[in-house]
Protein backbone atom coordinates (compact mmCIF):
# COMPACT_ATOMS: atom_id res chain seq x y z
CA UNK A 1 0.00 0.00 0.00
CA UNK A 2 1.23 3.68 -0.98
CA UNK A 3 1.67 6.59 1.67
CA UNK A 4 0.23 9.10 -0.10
CA UNK A 5 -0.23 13.25 0.97
CA UNK A 6 -3.51 15.02 -0.47
CA UNK A 7 -3.83 18.23 -0.03
CA UNK A 8 -6.20 21.93 -1.76
CA UNK A 9 -5.18 25.01 -1.66
CA UNK A 10 -7.30 28.26 -1.73
CA UNK A 11 -6.85 32.21 -0.51
CA UNK A 12 -8.81 33.09 2.36
CA UNK A 13 -10.18 35.76 0.66
CA UNK A 14 -11.63 35.91 -2.96
CA UNK A 15 -8.95 38.74 -3.71
CA UNK A 16 -5.80 38.86 -2.06
CA UNK A 17 -2.46 39.95 -2.08
CA UNK A 18 -3.55 42.34 -5.14
CA UNK A 19 -4.24 39.87 -7.78
CA UNK A 20 -6.88 37.41 -8.42
CA UNK A 21 -7.10 33.97 -7.72
CA UNK A 22 -7.07 32.26 -10.81
CA UNK A 23 -5.06 28.91 -12.65
CA UNK A 24 -2.29 31.59 -13.72
CA UNK A 25 -1.68 33.44 -11.16
CA UNK A 26 -2.04 30.12 -8.96
CA UNK A 27 0.93 27.93 -11.05
CA UNK A 28 2.77 31.52 -11.61
CA UNK A 29 2.73 31.71 -7.34
CA UNK A 30 4.09 28.39 -7.08
CA UNK A 31 6.42 28.74 -9.78
CA UNK A 32 7.76 31.51 -7.71
CA UNK A 33 8.39 29.30 -4.64
CA UNK A 34 9.58 26.49 -6.53
CA UNK A 35 12.76 28.81 -7.75
CA UNK A 36 13.47 30.45 -4.69
CA UNK A 37 13.94 26.63 -2.99
CA UNK A 38 16.01 25.29 -5.60
CA UNK A 39 13.29 23.04 -7.21
CA UNK A 40 12.51 22.06 -10.88
CA UNK A 41 9.08 21.72 -12.26
CA UNK A 42 7.32 20.32 -15.37
CA UNK A 43 4.24 20.65 -17.59
CA UNK A 44 2.64 16.87 -18.12
CA UNK A 45 -1.03 16.18 -19.07
CA UNK A 46 -2.74 18.75 -17.45
CA UNK A 47 -0.47 18.97 -14.22
CA UNK A 48 2.66 20.42 -12.74
CA UNK A 49 5.22 18.41 -11.70
CA UNK A 50 7.74 19.53 -9.38
CA UNK A 51 10.37 17.77 -8.34
CA UNK A 52 11.84 18.03 -4.80
CA UNK A 53 14.52 14.65 -5.47
CA UNK A 54 14.80 12.00 -7.44
CA UNK A 55 11.43 9.58 -7.23
CA UNK A 56 10.11 12.79 -5.36
CA UNK A 57 7.41 14.27 -7.04
CA UNK A 58 4.42 16.57 -5.79
CA UNK A 59 1.15 17.12 -9.02
CA UNK A 60 -0.78 20.17 -9.02
CA UNK A 61 -3.80 20.52 -10.90
CA UNK A 62 -6.61 23.44 -10.88
CA UNK A 63 -9.88 22.33 -10.45
CA UNK A 64 -12.72 24.10 -9.31
CA UNK A 65 -11.34 27.22 -8.19
CA UNK A 66 -8.80 25.42 -5.94
CA UNK A 67 -5.24 24.64 -6.17
CA UNK A 68 -5.65 20.83 -5.16
CA UNK A 69 -3.14 17.54 -5.78
CA UNK A 70 -1.48 15.22 -3.85
CA UNK A 71 2.76 13.01 -3.60
CA UNK A 72 3.12 9.48 -3.17
CA UNK A 73 6.14 9.54 -0.68
CA UNK A 74 6.79 5.89 0.21
CA UNK A 75 9.72 5.44 -3.03
CA UNK A 76 11.32 8.51 -2.00
CA UNK A 77 11.25 8.25 1.66
CA UNK A 78 10.17 9.97 4.99
CA UNK A 79 12.35 12.69 4.87
CA UNK A 80 10.62 13.56 1.58
CA UNK A 81 7.46 13.48 3.07
CA UNK A 82 8.42 16.08 5.13
CA UNK A 83 9.70 18.17 3.12
CA UNK A 84 6.56 17.83 0.99
CA UNK A 85 4.53 19.57 4.11
CA UNK A 86 7.50 21.91 4.28
CA UNK A 87 6.50 23.43 0.39
CA UNK A 88 2.81 23.19 1.02
CA UNK A 89 3.12 25.49 4.15
CA UNK A 90 5.77 27.75 2.84
CA UNK A 91 3.33 28.24 -0.11
CA UNK A 92 0.84 28.61 2.00
CA UNK A 93 1.94 30.86 3.80
CA UNK A 94 3.75 33.16 1.71
CA UNK A 95 0.33 33.83 -0.45
CA UNK A 96 -1.91 33.46 2.39
CA UNK A 97 -3.95 30.50 1.32
CA UNK A 98 -5.86 28.22 3.42
CA UNK A 99 -4.09 24.34 3.20
CA UNK A 100 -5.84 21.23 3.65
CA UNK A 101 -4.15 18.18 4.09
CA UNK A 102 -4.86 14.43 3.74
CA UNK A 103 -1.71 12.82 5.73
CA UNK A 104 -2.47 9.09 7.32
CA UNK A 105 0.51 9.08 9.25
CA UNK A 106 -0.42 11.72 11.21
CA UNK A 107 3.07 13.95 10.30
CA UNK A 108 0.99 16.95 9.76
CA UNK A 109 -0.52 17.45 12.67
CA UNK A 110 1.58 15.39 15.40
CA UNK A 111 4.72 16.73 13.60
CA UNK A 112 6.55 13.11 15.04
CA UNK A 113 9.17 12.42 12.47
CA UNK A 114 10.49 9.32 14.29
CA UNK A 115 7.49 7.60 15.14
CA UNK A 116 5.99 8.43 11.56
CA UNK A 117 9.16 6.94 10.31
CA UNK A 118 8.74 3.63 12.24
CA UNK A 119 5.10 3.04 11.40
CA UNK A 120 4.95 3.91 8.16
CA UNK A 121 7.96 4.06 5.85
CA UNK A 122 9.63 1.48 8.34
CA UNK A 123 6.97 -0.98 8.31
CA UNK A 124 6.31 -0.62 4.66
CA UNK A 125 9.58 -1.18 3.68
CA UNK A 126 9.74 -4.45 5.87
CA UNK A 127 6.57 -5.73 4.21
CA UNK A 128 8.01 -5.20 1.05
CA UNK A 129 11.16 -6.99 1.68
CA UNK A 130 9.26 -9.79 3.45
CA UNK A 131 7.27 -10.42 0.06
CA UNK A 132 9.92 -9.39 -2.64
CA UNK A 133 12.35 -11.60 -1.35
CA UNK A 134 10.13 -14.86 -1.85
CA UNK A 135 9.78 -14.14 -5.29
CA UNK A 136 11.74 -16.71 -7.74
CA UNK A 137 13.56 -15.45 -11.08
CA UNK A 138 10.11 -16.94 -12.83
CA UNK A 139 7.78 -13.93 -11.49
CA UNK A 140 7.99 -10.26 -11.73
CA UNK A 141 11.89 -8.92 -11.64
CA UNK A 142 10.86 -5.23 -11.39
CA UNK A 143 9.68 -3.43 -7.99
CA UNK A 144 9.36 0.23 -6.98
CA UNK A 145 10.28 1.08 -11.06
CA UNK A 146 8.95 3.72 -12.35
CA UNK A 147 5.61 2.71 -14.65
CA UNK A 148 6.02 5.50 -17.46
CA UNK A 149 9.38 4.63 -17.73
CA UNK A 150 11.46 2.07 -19.85
CA UNK A 151 11.05 -1.35 -19.31
CA UNK A 152 14.65 -2.45 -17.96
CA UNK A 153 16.53 -5.80 -19.10
CA UNK A 154 16.54 -8.40 -16.59
CA UNK A 155 19.32 -9.17 -14.71
CA UNK A 156 19.98 -12.72 -13.53
CA UNK A 157 19.24 -13.70 -10.11
CA UNK A 158 17.98 -9.75 -8.82
CA UNK A 159 15.00 -7.91 -8.70
CA UNK A 160 15.76 -4.22 -9.87
CA UNK A 161 14.06 -1.23 -8.24
CA UNK A 162 14.51 2.71 -8.96
CA UNK A 163 17.90 2.78 -7.13
CA UNK A 164 19.74 -0.28 -7.96
CA UNK A 165 19.49 -3.83 -8.02
CA UNK A 166 19.27 -6.01 -5.32
CA UNK A 167 20.21 -9.34 -5.86
CA UNK A 168 17.80 -12.31 -4.20
CA UNK A 169 20.77 -13.29 -1.80
CA UNK A 170 20.60 -9.61 -0.40
CA UNK A 171 17.10 -9.36 -0.35
CA UNK A 172 16.82 -12.90 1.49
CA UNK A 173 18.95 -11.71 3.96
CA UNK A 174 17.17 -8.33 4.60
CA UNK A 175 14.17 -10.44 5.51
CA UNK A 176 15.64 -13.00 7.35
CA UNK A 177 18.08 -10.86 9.74
CA UNK A 178 14.39 -8.91 11.15
CA UNK A 179 16.21 -6.49 10.47
CA UNK A 180 14.96 -4.95 7.42
CA UNK A 181 14.90 -1.09 8.47
CA UNK A 182 18.36 -1.21 8.89
CA UNK A 183 18.80 -1.59 5.33
CA UNK A 184 16.23 1.23 4.64
CA UNK A 185 18.74 4.17 4.32
CA UNK A 186 19.84 1.98 0.99
CA UNK A 187 16.57 2.22 -0.54
CA UNK A 188 14.79 5.55 0.25
CA UNK A 189 16.12 8.63 -1.22
CA UNK A 190 15.81 10.98 1.48
CA UNK A 191 15.96 9.27 4.70
CA UNK A 192 16.39 11.70 6.75
CA UNK A 193 14.64 14.77 7.77
CA UNK A 194 17.96 16.72 6.88
CA UNK A 195 19.80 16.12 3.46
CA UNK A 196 22.90 14.02 4.61
CA UNK A 197 25.39 12.28 2.73
CA UNK A 198 23.02 9.44 2.19
CA UNK A 199 20.46 11.63 0.37
CA UNK A 200 23.42 12.84 -1.80
CA UNK A 201 24.59 9.46 -3.02
CA UNK A 202 21.11 7.65 -3.19
CA UNK A 203 20.31 10.54 -5.19
CA UNK A 204 23.30 9.98 -7.74
CA UNK A 205 22.57 6.50 -6.99
CA UNK A 206 18.96 7.10 -8.92
CA UNK A 207 20.59 8.77 -12.02
CA UNK A 208 23.26 6.23 -12.76
CA UNK A 209 20.86 3.01 -12.57
CA UNK A 210 17.64 4.96 -14.51
CA UNK A 211 19.18 7.88 -16.72
CA UNK A 212 22.71 7.39 -16.95
CA UNK A 213 23.82 6.65 -20.60
CA UNK A 214 27.44 6.27 -19.85
CA UNK A 215 28.66 7.79 -22.88
CA UNK A 216 30.97 10.59 -23.48
CA UNK A 217 29.55 13.98 -22.50
CA UNK A 218 30.93 15.54 -25.19
CA UNK A 219 27.88 13.31 -27.11
CA UNK A 220 24.81 15.65 -26.05
CA UNK A 221 23.48 17.77 -24.08
CA UNK A 222 21.71 15.44 -21.82
CA UNK A 223 25.07 13.22 -21.40
CA UNK A 224 26.99 16.37 -19.71
CA UNK A 225 24.22 17.08 -17.50
CA UNK A 226 23.43 13.40 -16.50
CA UNK A 227 27.09 12.87 -16.25
CA UNK A 228 27.78 16.06 -14.23
CA UNK A 229 25.15 16.03 -11.71
CA UNK A 230 25.95 12.16 -10.70
CA UNK A 231 29.35 13.33 -9.90
CA UNK A 232 28.37 16.49 -8.19
CA UNK A 233 25.92 14.56 -5.61
CA UNK A 234 28.78 11.81 -4.84
CA UNK A 235 31.19 13.83 -4.33
CA UNK A 236 28.94 16.19 -2.11
CA UNK A 237 28.03 12.96 0.07
CA UNK A 238 31.76 11.98 0.14
CA UNK A 239 32.65 15.34 1.48
CA UNK A 240 29.94 14.93 3.90
CA UNK A 241 31.44 10.97 4.83
CA UNK A 242 33.77 9.28 3.29
CA UNK A 243 32.51 5.93 5.07
CA UNK A 244 29.33 5.47 3.32
CA UNK A 245 29.29 2.59 0.84
CA UNK A 246 30.80 4.45 -2.64
CA UNK A 247 29.68 2.96 -5.73
CA UNK A 248 33.45 3.54 -6.66
CA UNK A 249 33.60 2.07 -10.02
CA UNK A 250 30.74 3.89 -11.86
CA UNK A 251 32.01 7.12 -10.34
CA UNK A 252 35.15 7.13 -11.80
CA UNK A 253 33.74 5.63 -15.07
CA UNK A 254 31.60 8.42 -15.09
CA UNK A 255 34.97 11.36 -13.95
CA UNK A 256 36.32 9.75 -17.34
CA UNK A 257 33.33 9.99 -19.31
CA UNK A 258 33.53 13.58 -18.54
CA UNK A 259 37.42 14.09 -18.52
CA UNK A 260 36.90 15.00 -14.29
CA UNK A 261 39.49 14.88 -12.27
CA UNK A 262 38.26 12.39 -9.27
CA UNK A 263 38.65 13.00 -6.08
CA UNK A 264 40.59 10.30 -3.85
CA UNK A 265 38.15 7.20 -3.36
CA UNK A 266 40.68 4.92 -2.89
CA UNK A 267 39.95 3.70 0.42
CA UNK A 268 36.22 4.31 -0.13
CA UNK A 269 34.17 1.43 1.22
CA UNK A 270 32.24 -0.47 -1.85
CA UNK A 271 28.30 -0.50 -2.33
CA UNK A 272 28.11 -3.40 -4.10
CA UNK A 273 30.07 -5.93 -6.05
CA UNK A 274 27.45 -5.43 -8.89
CA UNK A 275 27.32 -2.68 -11.87
CA UNK A 276 25.32 -0.67 -11.34
CA UNK A 277 22.73 0.99 -14.73
CA UNK A 278 20.21 0.04 -16.06
CA UNK A 279 21.16 1.17 -19.13
CA UNK A 280 24.36 -0.68 -20.10
CA UNK A 281 21.95 -3.17 -21.06
CA UNK A 282 18.62 -3.10 -23.51
CA UNK A 283 15.88 -1.10 -22.59
CA UNK A 284 12.18 -1.93 -23.87
CA UNK A 285 9.71 0.70 -24.69
CA UNK A 286 5.96 -0.21 -25.36
CA UNK A 287 4.11 1.19 -28.12
CA UNK A 288 0.14 -0.87 -28.14
CA UNK A 289 0.44 -4.22 -27.86
CA UNK A 290 4.22 -4.67 -28.43
CA UNK A 291 6.94 -3.88 -26.95
CA UNK A 292 10.79 -2.85 -28.66
CA UNK A 293 14.48 -3.47 -27.36
CA UNK A 294 16.88 -0.89 -28.13
CA UNK A 295 20.22 -0.33 -26.82
CA UNK A 296 20.30 1.50 -23.42
CA UNK A 297 22.77 4.42 -24.60
CA UNK A 298 19.92 5.80 -27.90
CA UNK A 299 19.23 8.99 -27.35
CA UNK A 300 15.80 10.19 -27.92
CA UNK A 301 15.33 12.59 -30.65
CA UNK A 302 13.74 15.24 -28.89
CA UNK A 303 13.94 17.63 -32.05
CA UNK A 304 12.75 15.87 -34.83
CA UNK A 305 9.35 15.09 -33.79
CA UNK A 306 8.00 13.32 -37.17
CA UNK A 307 5.42 10.94 -37.36
CA UNK A 308 8.47 8.25 -36.23
CA UNK A 309 9.94 7.95 -32.78
CA UNK A 310 13.84 8.50 -33.53
CA UNK A 311 16.82 7.27 -31.34
CA UNK A 312 20.20 7.00 -32.04
CA UNK A 313 23.85 6.66 -30.43
CA UNK A 314 25.86 9.92 -32.22
CA UNK A 315 27.34 9.70 -35.94
CA UNK A 316 30.67 9.12 -33.64
CA UNK A 317 29.20 6.60 -31.28
CA UNK A 318 27.87 4.22 -33.23
CA UNK A 319 26.64 5.41 -36.56
CA UNK A 320 23.09 3.86 -35.81
CA UNK A 321 19.37 5.35 -35.98
CA UNK A 322 16.29 3.78 -35.22
CA UNK A 323 12.89 4.74 -36.49
CA UNK A 324 9.47 3.26 -35.01
CA UNK A 325 5.89 3.70 -35.39
CA UNK A 326 2.88 1.69 -34.91
CA UNK A 327 -0.46 1.54 -37.06
CA UNK A 328 -3.74 0.34 -35.63
CA UNK A 329 -6.16 -0.88 -38.18
CA UNK A 330 -9.89 -1.17 -36.40
CA UNK A 331 -12.10 -3.58 -36.80
CA UNK A 332 -9.58 -5.42 -39.34
CA UNK A 333 -6.19 -7.58 -39.12
CA UNK A 334 -3.39 -5.44 -40.13
CA UNK A 335 -1.23 -6.57 -43.53
CA UNK A 336 2.44 -5.87 -44.31
CA UNK A 337 2.93 -3.02 -46.56
CA UNK A 338 4.42 -3.53 -49.91
CA UNK A 339 5.45 0.22 -50.61
CA UNK A 340 7.18 0.45 -46.98
CA UNK A 341 10.04 -2.61 -48.32
CA UNK A 342 10.53 -0.19 -51.52
CA UNK A 343 13.06 2.24 -49.65
CA UNK A 344 16.26 1.54 -51.46
CA UNK A 345 17.33 -1.41 -53.57
CA UNK A 346 16.39 -4.73 -52.09
CA UNK A 347 19.46 -7.37 -51.45
CA UNK A 348 17.60 -9.32 -49.21
CA UNK A 349 13.74 -10.05 -48.33
CA UNK A 350 13.20 -12.48 -45.35
CA UNK A 351 9.82 -13.25 -43.59
CA UNK A 352 9.77 -14.90 -40.45
CA UNK A 353 8.45 -15.10 -36.84
CA UNK A 354 8.80 -13.25 -33.51
CA UNK A 355 7.04 -15.04 -31.24
CA UNK A 356 3.59 -14.78 -31.67
CA UNK A 357 3.71 -11.94 -34.30
CA UNK A 358 5.00 -12.25 -38.21
CA UNK A 359 8.07 -9.85 -39.23
CA UNK A 360 8.69 -9.17 -42.68
CA UNK A 361 12.57 -7.49 -43.15
CA UNK A 362 14.17 -5.55 -46.72
CA UNK A 363 17.82 -5.66 -46.22
CA UNK A 364 19.09 -3.01 -48.98
CA UNK A 365 22.19 -2.14 -51.06
CA UNK A 366 24.57 0.37 -49.36
CA UNK A 367 23.43 3.77 -50.44
CA UNK A 368 25.52 6.98 -51.08
CA UNK A 369 24.04 10.04 -49.00
CA UNK A 370 25.96 12.94 -48.67
CA UNK A 371 29.48 11.64 -48.51
CA UNK A 372 28.63 8.71 -46.02
CA UNK A 373 27.87 5.13 -46.96
CA UNK A 374 24.43 4.03 -44.93
CA UNK A 375 23.37 0.52 -44.77
CA UNK A 376 19.66 0.61 -44.38
CA UNK A 377 16.73 -2.13 -42.78
CA UNK A 378 13.04 -1.55 -43.47
CA UNK A 379 10.81 -3.88 -40.65
CA UNK A 380 7.63 -4.52 -39.91
CA UNK A 381 5.96 -6.66 -37.48
CA UNK A 382 2.49 -7.27 -37.23
CA UNK A 383 0.01 -8.61 -34.58
CA UNK A 384 -3.85 -8.63 -34.55
CA UNK A 385 -4.80 -4.83 -35.53
CA UNK A 386 -1.61 -3.32 -35.31
CA UNK A 387 2.03 -2.90 -37.61
CA UNK A 388 4.99 -2.45 -36.30
CA UNK A 389 7.26 -0.14 -38.66
CA UNK A 390 10.74 -0.04 -38.39
CA UNK A 391 13.73 1.75 -39.78
CA UNK A 392 17.08 0.90 -38.95
CA UNK A 393 20.28 3.17 -40.53
CA UNK A 394 23.69 1.30 -40.22
CA UNK A 395 27.02 3.26 -41.05
CA UNK A 396 29.40 0.28 -40.65
CA UNK A 397 29.07 -2.87 -42.66
CA UNK A 398 28.33 -6.34 -41.28
CA UNK A 399 25.49 -5.33 -39.20
CA UNK A 400 22.77 -7.55 -40.45
CA UNK A 401 22.91 -9.60 -37.42
CA UNK A 402 22.97 -6.83 -35.04
CA UNK A 403 19.47 -5.25 -36.62
CA UNK A 404 17.73 -8.81 -36.67
CA UNK A 405 18.30 -8.53 -33.16
CA UNK A 406 16.38 -5.45 -32.65
CA UNK A 407 13.26 -6.17 -34.80
CA UNK A 408 13.43 -10.00 -32.78
CA UNK A 409 13.51 -8.31 -29.34
CA UNK A 410 9.76 -7.06 -30.17
CA UNK A 411 7.37 -8.90 -27.62
CA UNK A 412 3.25 -9.28 -27.79
CA UNK A 413 2.46 -7.17 -24.11
CA UNK A 414 -1.82 -7.95 -24.31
Amino acid sequence: MSIRIRFTLEPKKKIFSGVNWNAQNAERMTKSLIKEMGYHCYRMEGFLLVQLCPEGFIWFQWNKNKLQGESQTNIAGPGFHVAVIEFLERLAGKEKLKLKVEDRTGYFVKRDFLAMRQKYFYQWFSDLVDLVSGWNENEEYMFCWPAVYYIPERQEEKLITHIRAFSFKELKGMANSGLSVAFARDFFVWNEIEKDAWFYRNSALVLLNQFCYFMPSERSRLDKQINREIIKLLETARSMDDKIPFPKEEYLEVCSLDHHTPVEVTDAVLLSEDSIGCRKHMVYRKIGNMTFGLPGNFLYDEVDQGIMDHYYDGPKYGGHDYYIYAAVFEGREAEFKKQWFEQGTVEELMDFKVGEARARAAFYEPEDKKGEILYGVSAQVIYGDQRMNINIISRSPGEKDWALKLINSIRITE
